[in-house]
């Protein structure tokens, strides 16, 4: 595992294809190359998933999170984020708002 600090870095480590007369593949990792987190705001009911990814800046994947009810699943305020950057913001500007970012937390596993 290699850590850089630049797209330009990335972009010439990209391009090897051999080390030491070995053959090898650059690839950037699944889960150490983003950030993951969460935004609350009853402003935001009406956006769909998609928009949410469309426009805001630096998003690759909006899911909202959903409650179980008896037999339903409820839509609820709040959305989970994921972003193309290792550092994620503090604050996110959709249109005329400012949401706070928090950091995503995995519930824990249940021990059996």
């Amino acid at each position: 595992m290699v850590s850089l600090k630049s797209n330009d870095q990335t972009k010439k480590l990209g391009a090897i294809t051999t080390f030491l007369n070995i053959p090898v593949t650059v690839s950037p990792h699944n889960s150490l190359n983003n950030s993951k987190g969460v935004i609350r705001s009853s402003d935001i009911r009406c956006c769909s998933e998609e928009e949410m990814v469309e426009e805001l800046s630096g998003v690759t994947l909006a899911r909202r999170i959903k409650m179980r009810r008896v037999e339903d699943r409820i839509q609820t305020d709040t959305v989970f984020l994921i972003f193309d950057s290792t550092m994620p913001p503090s604050r996110i500007r959709a249109g005329y708002l400012t949401l706070d970012f928090e950091l995503y937390v995995p519930p824990p596993f249940a021990l059996l």
